[in-house]
């Protein structure tokens, strides 16, 4: 029934070659001289009597044929490929260690995105504790593969490190307590708010850029971790100096408000960072070309 099917390594050394649009990286992959994927092509052409590849100057193109039966190809065998994971268990997967407040109000919300691409890729995610914030040693043990934090590029030497998006940072509160500081609120109405502050995020620079001449305060709650200090803002305990990527969602539902036009930069970014072989894995490689992709500004 099946006779006139290619061999399945011929069809490999097809879908290499037109991927690459190179015999010597398509014989790099498969572990092959050059030959012997020219030998393989040709006796895939010479079964079908049809050329699918032209070498030139600029390297290899596919023709009319090619083009169409490279589609084929591709489907037969990610079709394949996902059967086999099937069936023998082993199932791709890729570990990502991630702050909570990041993971919360910015990635799980959009993590369908990747799995209605990847349906062959398992993702686990690890919530971080605020002690491991600044360190790798999840990616050093390989216990994750993927980390994402908060810093700056030179805080992640040894490692591969791409730079997915910056806030800006302004002042948030809950509806309610928008309006216990009067309405329109004004900016000297944060000498009688209750400042809910953050660890390594800082009052002052706003109020600088707001002009109010207020020193850091050194009273109110002091939070270790983010989601905790916005959860106590969506609770109308107080005003939270929140990054922009942290909020989006709570302030689209309405459960808070920017309280002042007035925002600045953050001092640092959001980093997706993995050790230099980790993207040697197929599924690593694509899901952080999907969460680079992602973070784009729409």
């Amino acid at each position: 029934m099946f006779r006139k099917l290619p061999p399945l390594h011929a069809l490999a050394a097809f879908e290499a070659v037109a991927r690459h649009q190179s015999f010597a990286k398509a014989a790099e992959e498969l572990c092959l001289t050059q030959s012997a994927v020219s030998h393989r092509i040709r006796t895939l052409e010479q079964q079908f009597g049809a050329r699918f590849l032209v070498r030139g100057h600029a390297g290899v193109t596919l023709t009319a044929q090619g083009t169409y039966f490279l589609g084929v190809v591709i489907e037969a065998l990610s079709t394949l490929e996902r059967a086999c994971s099937r069936l023998s268990g082993d199932r791709k997967v890729v570990r990502l260690s991630v702050g909570p407040a990041f993971a919360r109000n910015w990635l799980v919300g959009r993590l369908g995105g990747f799995y209605r691409a990847h349906r062959d890729v398992d993702l686990e995610v690890h919530a971080i504790k605020l002690a491991q914030t600044g360190k790798l040693a999840c990616l050093k043990s390989g216990e994750a593969d993927v980390a994402i934090r908060y810093g700056s590029e030179a805080d992640w030497p040894g490692f591969r490190s791409v730079e997915l998006m910056r806030s800006d940072v302004f002042p948030v509160c809950s509806p309610g307590y928008r309006t216990a500081l009067g309405e329109p609120p004004e900016v000297r109405s944060l000498v009688r708010a209750t400042l809910l502050r953050l660890a390594r995020q800082p009052w002052k620079p706003w109020f600088e850029a707001a002009g109010l001449p207020c020193e850091e305060p050194d009273r109110g709650p002091l939070f270790s971790d983010a989601a905790l200090m916005l959860d106590a803002a969506v609770q109308g305990q107080g005003v939270a100096l929140a990054r922009s990527t942290l909020v989006e969602h709570d302030l689209a539902t309405g459960r808070l408000v920017q309280l002042f036009e007035t925002s600045i930069p953050s001092e640092c970014s959001y980093y997706a960072i993995s050790p230099p072989e980790g993207t040697r894995r197929a599924e690593v490689a694509s899901f952080l070309d999907w969460l680079i992709e992602t973070a784009q500004p729409a």
